[in-house]
């Protein structure tokens, strides 16, 4: 783990919240810079074969990604460049009081965007510009990166997930420009004719259903078809409290992958 570079990326993170007009969405807490580090750590690891720039070991903790040791390099991060702090008192009991940090320094904020690599400001730029402090948001953001989706509470978080693959270019010469004027002609033609027989096709099937103009007998016929399906489901479910439990399988499922972003 590289704590200079988890140093860089907390203090731009709050330089860069600095720049937002409402003073209200220039504070950051720790929830906020634990997931900025984490998304420009993602992103970086796109391009440079999975592995991060900060060396940060990341696991599904709760509802996203979590580092004890980045949790422990925000505060003095901070420090070393005296952001302003201030701690907000929690309306819940047992709950800690909420920390907040702010700067504004449009100096250091080109110093260090010019020290950073691109991938990291650019991502970190976008990802403070259009979440700020919204807590929700980004942690629903978050919660469905490829990483995250993959993995069950406790699990180490896999970054091979996200390279980025080489797109494989055609380098064999286009079939088509070697033909005719006449085979071309001819060969439109065709696929005009294939289009024409795939709308009718389609024109076809859209007009195959059509609304019954004798309305639906809602009798004892009815009633005893609808109880007899009912029964196919078992045993109806009583009112009342119950507890289920699930195989940590679930977590692996293919069904959580469908909805990563990027």
């Amino acid at each position: 783990m590289n704590k200079q570079r988890i140093y860089e990326i907390v203090q731009y993170a709050l330089l860069v919240a600095g720049q937002e007009t409402d003073p209200f969405d220039r504070e950051l807490g720790p929830i906020h810079f634990i997931k900025y580090v984490y998304l420009a750590d993602l992103h970086y690891a796109k391009f440079n074969n999975g592995q991060t720039y900060t060396g940060i070991d990341w696991r599904f903790h709760k509802f996203g990604p979590w580092s004890n040791e980045m949790n422990d390099c925000i505060a003095p991060a901070l420090s070393s460049i005296e952001a302003n702090f201030k701690s907000i008192q929690s309306k819940y009991e047992d709950s800690e009081d909420f920390k907040r940090w702010f700067l504004v320094d449009d100096h250091l904020y080109e110093t260090l965007n010019s020290k950073l690599p691109l991938l990291i400001t650019g991502q970190v730029d976008s990802m403070v510009h259009r979440f700020k402090n919204d807590t929700p948001s980004l942690l629903e953001y978050v919660y469905r990166t490829k990483p995250m989706l993959i993995a069950a509470p406790g699990d180490f978080l896999d970054f091979s997930s996200v390279i980025k693959k080489e797109r494989i270019k055609n380098t064999q010469p286009l079939k088509w420009n070697g033909l005719s004027v006449r085979k071309k002609k001819k060969f439109g033609l065709a696929v005009k004719v294939l289009r024409d027989k795939i709308a009718e096709k389609k024109d076809v099937i859209s007009n195959e259903y059509v609304p019954s103009p004798i309305a639906g007998a809602y009798d004892d016929v009815y009633d005893q078809g609808m109880d007899w399906i009912d029964s196919l489901a078992g045993e109806p479910v009583f009112p009342g409290e119950y507890e289920a439990e699930f195989s940590k399988d679930i977590w692996y499922s293919k069904t959580r992958e469908g909805d990563f972003k990027d």
